[in-house]
């Protein structure tokens, strides 16, 4: 065992301790799955039920998490190169655990959004793009198993899901909408709060370590050369933007869809449990898709891989279009989607340290992270206004088909840009 500078517990001496921040990062990232639009989806009908407010006025509390998610990435992304992300997990295990509490005196729509808002300002409820506060120190602590480091930590997202989907629908059925707020907040904290105090660190540098992904990584591989470019410096090339068009278009119609599907399905008829079990079978599927791909994302081109995101995701949205009621369509469409999924999340995990290195990545997600997450809070409210207005939901699924191909192009078009290599990481 050997006890490491700033961590409070002993660690195995043969154990790599940025497998321990994996591990921190999958927990914490299951402990935020009620910020997941997903998970939201199924306090709508309840919420505008008991309270007359329309599908696109609770929508847009969505937005005010993301935007606001958007507009303190830069601030938070900073603070972890600076300062790492120990106390910053503290606080926003407090911060966003506390928010859902407050849903439970929710009775005026201003104070669902300031909610919302608070609960997205702290590094988590990052929506499809991710928790800041989790995917740039896993980033951090590998380079050459970094697809699967970040897979793996990000399927803590997925297993969250699973597990809160059929949990959020019994209390709300059992307790009421307020209630299950109250209990997904508290369980938050609860689980972010000591993991983040215990384990979570910035980078190996913060412990006085090397990246030593095995134990045999120096008959391996001593030495790893790693371009590491400044914010500035990567913003100044095109292929950053290109990269930021494509999840920005890919995410307004992803979130779009997230939130308002599971209503639709219910339109058609489904049963609210058979839709809850269909729903689940996305981020189960997910957990085994991300792995998958971000093994793939180490041995093959990230522009494929994205592409192949972007063009599965369509495919998905044929089982919704062409859908009458069937359980069975339910089914192919979240199989399909988390086929998709994997790979279009692991593409936009990867592609920014593998591109532009790991030194300045927080500093870099943060300034691009507002645009992508503004593009995507837009997508719940404008496809919820849409339905109210009576635009057709199949409309909706024809426009986001499209959308996630154009994505998926535009990714394909985002080659690696090449220059000196300037510095070596061990």
């Amino acid at each position: 065992m050997q006890r490491l500078p700033t961590v409070p517990i002993p660690i195995p001496s043969r154990l790599y301790y940025g497998w321990v921040i994996v591990a921190a990062g999958l927990t914490i990232n299951m402990a935020t799955a009620p910020l997941n639009p997903v998970v939201f989806s199924f306090f709508l009908v309840p919420m505008s039920a008991s309270t007359g407010w329309s599908l696109g006025s609770l929508s847009l509390a969505l937005t005010f998490r993301l935007v606001l998610s958007g507009l303190t990435a830069p601030l938070i992304g900073t603070t972890i190169d600076k300062f790492g992300p120990r106390w910053l997990g503290i606080l926003a295990g407090f911060v966003a655990g506390g928010s859902l509490v407050g849903l439970f005196f929710t009775h005026q729509i201003w104070l669902l959004y300031l909610l919302f808002a608070i609960s997205g300002c702290v590094g988590l409820g990052g929506g499809p793009g991710g928790n800041l506060l989790t995917l740039v120190p896993v980033a951090k602590w590998f380079i050459r198993q970094r697809g699967r480091a970040t897979s793996i930590a990000t399927t803590g997202m997925a297993v969250g899901t699973v597990l809160a989907i059929p949990a959020t629908q019994w209390m709300i059925q059992n307790f009421g909408w307020r209630e299950a707020w109250v209990a997904l907040g508290v369980l938050m904290a609860l689980i972010i709060v000591p993991l983040s105090f215990l384990l979570l660190r910035g980078s190996p540098s913060d412990l006085g370590l090397e990246i030593m992904e095995s134990k045999d990584e120096k008959a391996k591989s001593p030495t790893f050369l790693e371009d590491n470019w400044t914010a500035k410096e990567a913003l100044r090339h095109p292929v950053s933007w290109l990269i930021l068009t494509a999840y920005s278009v890919g995410g307004f119609a992803l979130t779009g869809v997230l939130l308002h599907r599971v209503a639709y399905w219910e339109s058609l008829g489904i049963s609210p449990a058979l839709v809850a079990f269909g729903t689940a079978l996305d981020p189960l599927t997910f957990m085994f898709s991300v792995v998958l791909f971000g093994i793939i994302g180490e041995r093959v081109k990230l522009q494929y891989l994205g592409l192949y995101g972007g063009l599965v995701f369509s495919l998905s949205m044929v089982a919704i279009i062409t859908s009458t009621g069937q359980i069975y369509s339910i089914i192919v469409h979240n199989i399909v989607w988390a086929a998709g999924g994997g790979a279009y999340i692991t593409t936009n995990n990867l592609i920014w340290p593998n591109y532009f290195g790991r030194k300045f990545l927080g500093t870099l997600r943060g300034i691009v992270f507002p645009i992508q997450v503004v593009a995507t809070g837009l997508g719940p409210p404008v496809y919820g206004f849409l339905l109210d207005s009576g635009v057709a939901p199949k409309t909706l699924w024809v426009i986001s088909a499209f959308l996630f191909i154009i994505a998926g192009l535009l990714l394909f078009l985002a080659a690696p840009p090449k220059r000196r290599i300037s510095t070596i990481e061990k």
